[in-house]
């Protein structure tokens, strides 16, 4: 993602701590141990930091939020999620990559006013947020889909995105992302292994589709 100790005017990249406050070793992991904890005693916090001109650490990405796609592009996870999320039409957002993919998947949990809204222009009836049964439908219709991902793809646009960091195809669904079903932290942030293993079945079967046509 272009972070390095050279940048200007505040280096960026991994945090790495060093000190007797710091663990040395897993308990029996050497595997893990080696991951984390370099030759030289330095932990490997997993967190990239900017360092500002008054020596203040600042978090602005998490080295396991940043993937290759298969052409060989660098995409930051999170931060794509949060420019989507400005859009209306989101309650929810995980994106999803696979570095042996060339493109960008992802569960939206829409907004059910926008959902109804949508829906009601599609299907031509009047549809209202507490209509869960038609929403559902409205979910699982290709129609609708193309709609919020074209109303997606604007947005991304708007905010600066480049080709390959913009999401091709989505899934949508009712069932939010939450601390209760284990694919959220308690400080809201989503468990990515979790989230995928939730969806792994939709997703995939949108991989297996083959690559989309650009909207481009």
């Amino acid at each position: 993602m272009g972070y390095t100790s050279d940048d200007e005017p505040n280096p960026r990249g991994e945090l790495c701590v060093r000190g007797d406050n710091c663990f040395k070793v897993y308990y029996k992991d050497e595997k893990n141990t080696k991951e984390t904890v370099d030759e030289e005693g330095w932990l490997h916090t997993g967190d990239v930091a900017e360092i500002d001109q008054c020596g203040r650490i600042k978090i602005i990405d998490r080295v396991k939020n940043i993937m290759k796609l298969a052409q060989g592009e660098y995409v930051a996870l999170e931060k794509i999620e949060n420019l989507y999320s400005s859009s209306p039409i989101v309650a929810q957002i995980y994106i999803h990559g696979d570095s042996l993919q060339s493109y960008l998947l992802a569960v939206v949990i829409p907004d059910p006013v926008q959902l109804a809204g949508v829906a009601s222009k599609i299907f031509g009836k009047k549809i209202t947020a507490e209509d869960l049964q038609e929403l559902a439908a409205a979910c699982k219709d290709e129609r609708v889909k193309d709609e919020i991902l074209a109303t997606l793809t604007k947005e991304a646009k708007r905010t600066g995105l480049k080709g390959f960091e913009m999401v091709k195809r989505i899934h949508l669904s009712l069932d939010p992302f939450s601390v209760e079903n284990g694919t959220m932290t308690p400080t809201m942030k989503i468990r990515r292994k979790d989230a995928y293993a939730k969806f792994k079945r939709e997703l995939d079967q949108l991989y297996s589709l083959g690559e989309p046509v650009s909207r481009l």
